[in-house]
């Protein structure tokens, strides 16, 4: 599971997953009101960041342009399969 998080998970989400931010919370009488940004991939954030320096920034675009999402999602997938297999061929233990 440890492989799955530190190698596919952590690409497929941080270059190609959408996610907003909350840009505003305003209360009107007892009712909140949030206001949020446009969904953005992480990586779309970063490379938008003045913060970043142009070299991490070229190193992240070679890396999303080797990167295919639909090959990630089966990796994904297929590594998943087998933790449910292996899961499930483990005996069961009863506590007591």
């Amino acid at each position: 599971m440890n492989n799955l998080y530190a190698n596919e998970w952590r690409l497929f989400h941080n270059f190609y997953m959408p996610s907003v931010k909350l840009v505003s919370k305003n209360r009107i009488g007892s009712k909140t009101v949030k206001a949020y940004d446009r969904p953005k991939t992480p990586l779309e954030r970063t490379l938008a960041s003045e913060e970043v320096s142009d070299y991490k920034k070229e190193g992240l675009r070679r890396i999303a342009a080797q990167t295919n999402p639909f090959v990630l999602r089966r990796m994904i997938q297929q590594k998943i399969a087998l933790i449910f297999k292996a899961q499930k061929s483990q005996p069961k233990t009863t506590t007591g």
